[in-house]
């Protein structure tokens, strides 16, 4: 099988496969870096290139940024709204912006803009339950059986105690756990 020659990577080269990314999927500064930075690793270079190539990546990120091609508020603010809407938790939220490369700081006022209180926790806990169907959407012959699991689903998404019980409508006695 004859080996794939790559063609030579330079900044250039990087940053249209920068562009082509970014036309494919929402980043933020840090994700775009992972990608590119993965690129370069991947076609095992010197280390004087891989240094070379390192600089050029951080100059593509901060011209795309200073143009506002990316921008990790308007991408947080983006993703939390997403996320709010499927019943995502505020604390499942902070974890996938973290794991995207989102600031603290940006992540804490993206999930603040969006409004993390109770009341929409709660909301999100009740789109949760829905699309799961879990407490009152599950059969009702199902439903006292199933009352621990829907907790458990509840909490394993990052919901308290309080709020997975007021979305299932459950009055349970704190002797049962």
């Amino acid at each position: 099988m004859p080996s794939r020659l790559l063609p030579e990577l330079t900044p250039d080269e990087l940053h249209a496969r920068a562009l082509r990314h970014l036309d494919r999927f929402d980043a933020s500064g840090e994700k775009l870096r992972q990608v590119l930075r993965r690129t370069v690793r991947r076609r095992r270079l010197d280390p004087l290139t891989t240094a070379r190539l390192d600089q050029a990546i951080e100059a593509i990120v901060a011209r795309l940024a200073e143009l506002h091609v990316i921008d990790d508020t308007r991408f947080a603010e983006t993703l939390v709204r997403g996320m709010r809407e499927r019943g995502a938790s505020a604390r499942a939220i902070a974890h996938k912006l973290a794991e995207r490369g989102v600031a603290d700081g940006i992540a804490a006022e993206a999930l603040a803009a969006a409004g993390s209180t109770d009341d929409s926790e709660l909301e999100a806990a009740c789109a949760f339950v829905r699309r799961r169907r879990l407490g009152s959407y599950r059969p009702s012959a199902e439903r006292a059986a199933a009352i621990r699991k829907d907790l458990t689903a509840l909490a394993r998404a990052g919901y308290s105690l309080d709020i997975a019980r007021r979305a299932l409508e459950l009055h349970i006695d704190d002797d049962a756990f």
